[in-house]
């Protein structure tokens, strides 16, 4: 194996998960700023949850990972490993069709049912390029199909 290429997130995608994680604490301090009188249960839930929700989704986005070898493709965040859901390797014989959606999106299909997703990731031409590459027997389909005829 000559090594193994890892991409991560793009930095305009963490900011913007970062940015609503800060918009929805935002909600939720102004929220608090009304005055004790006009604070009901059921919206500062909402609120707190909403922030949890944002926040979550922003130290997953952080622990996102996609890994290309020779043997096939990998996603795996550090945050669901800690949670015990390691990555599982999608082979490239395994890969049956590659499909992309506006020049920005891949979704990769298996033998097995599985769908891998590889988008918003620094470095997509080159793994793009390195899919097309190492998944030759695959269909390609999506804009893929429309940059062959």
């Amino acid at each position: 194996m000559a090594g193994i290429l890892k991409f991560d997130r793009t930095p305009v995608a963490r900011l913007v998960s970062c940015a609503a994680s800060f918009a929805s604490a935002a909600l939720v301090f102004d929220y608090l700023s009304k005055g004790e009188k006009e604070i009901e249960t059921f919206p500062l839930i909402a609120l707190i949850m909403l922030f949890l929700g944002t926040l979550a989704a922003a130290v997953v986005q952080y622990g996102d990972h996609i890994y290309l070898s020779d043997e096939g493709v990998m996603y795996e965040n550090w945050v669901l490993k800690k949670f015990g859901r390691r990555g599982r390797w999608m082979r490239w014989e395994d890969v049956i069709e590659v499909r992309e959606i506006k020049r920005k999106v891949l979704i990769l299909f298996s033998r097995d049912g599985r769908r891998m997703l590889v988008d918003a990731i620094l470095g997509y031409p080159i793994a793009r390029n390195e899919i097309l590459r190492r998944a030759p027997q695959a269909i390609f389909s999506g804009t893929l199909a429309s940059e062959d005829s």
